[in-house]
């Protein structure tokens, strides 16, 4: 049978939003119709990429590449916003406002400039990455879209809101007024005290030695984490890379049974933001019906258990106990005397300050040396 071939045309879905002019917000796009979670918005290559760039002249560069493109194209790209205007580098700038990596861990960015037209929320309603099959940057859905809703994606995730609001004005010189960040004091307060946990509880979940030591309590943190996740209706990547977080702790330890249903949900989760085509989700679907192929299986036999022990009849209740261990394990690390962990972040130079949450092979990813007996 033939392979699917990548798209090679852009796909933009204007049946199902118009771009117009927001108050206080520039130009965005509005849904015109009722949006399910899991639709592609915009499939779109680059106008050009940074790796074109051949000299340490950078805005020399871009004038170049620029006045090369098509003369719509050089529109669209001077029609972008510019974070930084009246400076000596406009096309740096513009850059710098609009680029998106080509990936999580790529030093490449590009310029998508009808993605770029989505602005920001904190409780965003879409999620762009770069599909690697498609080779373009993708924006879906991620939840049920209103007509008459604004098109909006997280330019930067976590935190409490004046932490975000401080990353926005750095990088992109607004102050966010999304609807999260202007909640009256005291539900702020809240939502701020389940962000502040939120990071700890993704710190403690990403060190590679408590994971090794301690998995009861790390897939414990998992669990605290996706119910804070589901308070504060957080449906973007955050919920793979949990999922594969939990996958990771227990195919570690040669669980296969739960590892098998925690790969089924990330590659699910991940299929709303990226579509059933992305590269990770089909080998999250390869993991979900073998977990022994992973690199890291197998590195402990605390937990060992056949990818076949999965429970078929158990109330939904039930089932999320035997998953999370809930009746094993009764004990949950407190988090209260726990310092964050440093974490990395993807923002290169002439890329705009959007956080791309990390692939799934970013995390753990040397566990596979790890051996416990």
């Amino acid at each position: 049978m033939a392979s699917q071939q990548p798209p090679s045309q852009n796909m933009i879905r204007t049946d199902l939003f118009n771009l117009e002019a927001i108050p206080g917000r520039g130009k965005g796009l509005i849904a015109t119709q009722t949006i399910p979670a899991g639709t592609c918005l915009i499939s779109e290559k680059p106008l050009f990429t940074t790796a074109e760039i051949r000299s340490n002249d950078v805005e020399r560069e871009l004038v170049r590449i620029v006045k090369a493109l098509p003369k719509d194209s050089q529109r669209a790209f001077l029609s972008l916003h510019n974070n930084h205007p009246g400076g000596k580098e406009p096309f740096s700038n513009i850059v710098r406002s609009n680029g998106y990596p080509l990936g999580a861990s790529s030093e490449v960015g590009g310029i998508f400039p009808n993605i770029a037209r989505i602005n920001h929320s904190c409780w965003a309603n879409c999620q762009q990455a770069w599909s690697s099959t498609r080779k373009q940057e993708t924006a879906y859905a991620v939840r049920q879209i209103e007509a008459g809703e604004e098109l909006t994606i997280a330019y930067t995730i976590g935190g409490p809101s004046q932490e975000r609001k401080s990353r926005l004005k750095e990088f992109f010189g607004f102050d966010c007024r999304c609807e999260i960040c202007s909640l009256p004091a005291d539900k702020q307060k809240q939502s701020d005290e389940k962000y502040t946990r939120a990071a700890k509880l993704d710190d403690s979940i990403g060190s590679p030695k408590r994971v090794k030591t301690s998995p009861n309590l790390a897939l414990a943190d998992c669990h605290a984490l996706l119910r804070l996740y589901n308070e504060e209706r957080i449906t973007d990547n955050r919920l793979q890379r949990l999922y594969y977080d939990a996958f990771q702790i227990c195919v570690l330890h040669s669980d296969q049974a739960r590892a098998r249903v925690f790969a089924k949900r990330c590659a699910e989760t991940r299929a709303v933001c990226e579509g059933n085509d992305s590269a990770d989700v089909v080998e999250m679907l390869a993991y979900s019906e073998k977990p022994s192929s992973h690199d890291s299986f197998g590195g402990s036999t605390k937990w060992k258990q056949a990818a076949d022990a999965v429970p078929k009849d158990l109330a939904s209740d039930k089932f999320e106990e035997w998953l999370w261990r809930s009746e094993i394990d009764k004990d949950c690390l407190s988090l209260k005397q726990q310092a964050p962990l440093p974490r990395s972040k993807t923002q290169k130079d002439l890329l705009s300050g959007v956080v791309i949450i990390p692939t799934s092979q970013d995390r753990y990813e040397h566990l596979s040396d790890i051996h416990i007996l």
